[in-house]
């Protein structure tokens, strides 16, 4: 500062502070523990900024949800690998028709089970490159009591492109999916979410004993449906087909659906509607977040709802009109076929089986003599087939079921002779109706 002027200069102030600092001990100190304190820190991060610098461009990471259809593949193929000894935290499944797994018991109907890993760290060499795995689960709550658990699977690696995670989601889909014995996926809901709860072999088309041309009817029209998305869209009609099967019981409605699975390749989503667990906001969800490109079976309407009001003894919590925006609501997927089946329609209220709901009425009644003469034929090869039409013929179209007469025949399966010669058995039924 120029004190004559009281103004100051760059080279006043540089003086003051030049004399403060030399007479100032307490200020060089200061400075100086401050100039250290800041090389430690700047010391001590520099491994982790290294660290994150490096993870962030040299390593890849996928993560599986517990959602996805994958995630079992991987628990099911980590299982089998030489790090499933080294797992600490396991979940245990058991099923009789889990794939892999291993027997707990050498009794045949024994189930197997599977233990998977639910949290951890571990390391696998896959295809001469290194990946490690971290589980963890998360409890989930819905107004303070447990609705399921949320898991996850992280996998990681060092500085690849995609084919390496390709090559490993095939080798783990190839643990479960065997394409020389292709099976169809049965979905059920668990904790609001859909699980894979079986696998099972497609009917062959030539199995089914349905009145002529049905089936091939019905796979015609899904395969159309399937191929129409353009169409569809530039209609600017949602893409959706609904199926109502309805008719007697004992003749095959589930089952024509299960077939019609098969033969599109597609997997299977069961959903029971008296279930207690369902509300409404649980069935919109589940219907729009079923697996992609699955069937949903909605069995036995009528036993949920009589017109609009729920059918005696049905304690269910879900609503008429829940269900309604549940199939055609602002959030209902695209591309969804839904099977509903029923063995009384005059229950069912106008408003649940209209088109853009049901498109496709079909009735499943029960066998006609037809359908009794191809049953015996595929049960006995060696009948004559004079010998089948008139047995047949002494069965009054539509006056037995299609489950009454096959067990009758699985009850003689191994006695051709029999079954033709106690044949009255199935006609004193008729009478008896």
């Amino acid at each position: 500062m120029d004190f004559l002027t009281g103004q100051f200069t760059p080279h006043a102030v540089m003086l003051e502070l030049n004399k403060l600092w030399a007479a100032n001990q307490f200020a060089q100190g200061g400075l100086l523990l401050m100039v250290i304190g800041g090389a430690v820190a700047y010391l001590r991060n520099l491994p982790r900024a290294a660290y994150n610098w490096c993870y962030e461009r040299l390593i890849v990471t996928m993560e599986v949800d517990s959602k996805d259809a994958s995630y079992e593949w991987f628990q099911l193929w980590l299982s089998k690998q030489h790090v499933s000894g080294k797992m600490r935290d396991l979940a245990l499944k058991t099923r009789h028709d889990l794939e892999g797994g291993f027997k707990v018991s050498s009794d045949d109907d024994a189930p197997k089970a599977l233990l998977s890993a639910i949290d951890g760290t571990f390391y696998l060499r896959f295809e001469q490159r290194l990946f490690w795995f971290s589980a963890s689960r998360e409890r989930m709550q819905g107004n303070g009591t447990l609705i399921g658990f949320h898991e996850t699977l992280k996998i990681r690696t060092v500085f690849t492109n995609r084919t390496a995670f390709a090559q490993l989601i095939a080798a783990a889909y190839r643990t479960v999916r065997n394409p020389t014995e292709p099976k169809i996926e049965i979905h059920t809901p668990r904790w609001n979410e859909w699980t894979v709860s079986s696998r099972v072999k497609p009917r062959a088309p030539e199995s089914l004993v349905y009145s002529s041309g049905l089936f091939e009817t019905m796979l015609g029209d899904a395969r159309k449906f399937l191929d129409s998305e353009d169409w569809y869209g530039d209609m600017g009609i949602p893409w959706r087909r609904g199926y109502l099967l309805h008719g007697p019981p004992g003749n095959g409605k589930s089952s024509l659906m299960t077939a019609l699975a098969g033969a599109l390749g597609r997997s299977v989503c069961v959903l029971n509607l008296s279930s207690l667990a369902l509300t409404d906001e649980a069935v919109t969800n589940l219907l729009s977040e079923a697996p992609e490109g699955s069937l949903v079976l909605l069995e036995d309407v009528d036993a949920v709802f009589s017109g609009r009001e729920r059918s005696s003894g049905n304690d269910s919590k879900l609503s008429f009109n829940g269900l309604l925006n549940a199939l055609d609501g602002v959030t209902a997927q695209q591309g969804r076929m839904v099977f509903m089946t029923t063995n009384h329609l005059e229950r069912l209220d106008p408003a649940l089986i209209r088109p853009g709901r049901c498109d496709v009425h079909q009735f499943i009644g029960n066998a006609t003599r037809d359908q009794v003469a191809r049953m015996l034929e595929r049960f006995y090869p060696q009948i004559a087939p004079n010998t089948s039409s008139c047995l047949a013929a002494r069965i009054e179209d539509g006056a037995l079921s299609m489950a009454r007469v096959q067990e009758y025949l699985v009850r003689h399966r191994d006695d051709v002779d029999g079954a033709v010669a106690n044949w009255s058995e199935l006609e004193r039924i008729v009478v008896k109706r």
